[in-house]
């Protein structure tokens, strides 16, 4: 019961969406049977007064013997402390949940296609010949927007015909308005996939749809999208793996290697913390060379402007090799000794 109360408050209060509102009470479901399972006097999440920290502690280590990574484990962790916090709100005993520390973990690393990778993939789509001319520019226009815009699946799956225009309206999480730009490669290619879709006698409303009678022109799933995706990656034979979000990746990797301001990136895709706009950020050792390059090109640049050296200045060898003499240091006192300026003959 009061598992659902929480998940009616994070569905209605705070507007989650239904799929992150189940993965929690998965989460915390899972969380409940281990400790009536392992404790004596059959403690639950009915009666928080009685869960103790211990109980908390052990769940995260079964986890960790089932092979689950740290970020995982952290998540159930994030969940379980939003549970005990909600509890606290409504006036219920709980255990100090300030004190479970979460786990420490790697660096994350954002996976993202390569400039040849993503070209190679293009072609593909371009080219492939064995699907119908409909499929195949349905796969074309689902790469090409998923590869030049912020679209998660789930936002892909849900557009429908009456809002293709140059500018999509997305409400994206917390029932947010967002835009999604569509450019003319877009478009072209997104008419052209709505002719054939007459052609064929396809009425479903959603712009992305199955073709097969038997599905009644259903919106393609996440798990249809993906499907598609990753039969591409193999037939288009791609070194690294690939999924529909890696697209997003090298979206949002392709725009900071070509250094654009990071905050309009920040606004395109959505992020509440630039931090996070920054993992995006992979540099690779070809990367930091072209960096490091830089360097040496302004350098050399500045050069080429610099004035030589007036040719009415010298100085007489003896005294400049006796002056190099004397300021190499002397390694009893540690300190050099110089060579007086007037020293220095001037040509007149």
């Amino acid at each position: 019961m009061e598992i659902q109360k929480f998940t009616n408050r994070l569905r209605v209060n705070k507007q989650y969406a239904i799929s992150t509102v189940k993965s929690y009470q998965r989460a915390l479901e899972a969380f409940d049977k281990d400790i009536k399972k392992l404790s004596l006097d059959k403690r639950s999440l009915e009666d928080t007064s009685k869960l103790q920290v211990s109980d908390v502690e052990f769940f995260i280590w079964n986890l960790k013997n089932q092979w689950k990574s740290a970020k995982t484990c952290n998540w159930y962790l994030s969940v379980i402390r939003d549970f005990l916090q909600y509890a606290e709100r409504s006036w219920e005993k709980v255990i100090n949940y300030r004190y479970l520390v979460p786990m420490k973990e790697p660096d994350k690393k954002i996976d993202a296609l390569t400039e040849n990778q993503t070209q190679r993939l293009l072609n593909f789509v371009k080219t492939d010949q064995s699907k119908d001319e409909l499929t195949k520019t349905r796969d074309q226009a689902i790469i090409y927007v998923l590869l030049y815009t912020w679209l998660r699946v789930s936002e892909l799956c849900d557009i429908r015909v009456t809002d293709v225009r140059e500018e999509l309206q997305i409400i994206w999480k917390n029932n947010t308005l967002r835009l999604v730009y569509l450019f003319q490669e877009h478009l072209t290619l997104i008419w052209l996939y709505l002719y054939l879709r007459q052609w064929a006698w396809i009425t479903s409303p959603y712009l992305f749809c199955s073709h097969s009678n038997n599905s009644k022109w259903s919106k393609l799933s996440r798990v249809a999208v993906e499907s598609t995706v990753r039969d591409i990656w193999i037939r288009a034979w791609i070194e690294t793996p690939l999924w529909p979000h890696k697209l997003r990746h090298t979206f949002a990797t392709s725009l900071l290697r070509r250094w654009w301001n990071i905050y309009y990136i920040k606004e395109l895709l959505g992020h509440k913390h630039i931090t996070t706009t920054q993992t995006y950020f992979s540099a690779t050792n070809n990367d930091l060379k072209k960096t490091q390059r830089l360097l040496q090109s302004v350098r050399g640049v500045e050069e080429e402007q610099l004035e030589p050296m007036p040719e009415n200045i010298i100085v007489n060898n003896n005294l400049f090799t006796q002056y190099q003499r004397q300021m190499t240091p002397n390694f009893q006192t540690g300190f050099a000794r110089g060579v007086p300026v007037q020293n220095l003959q001037w040509r007149n």
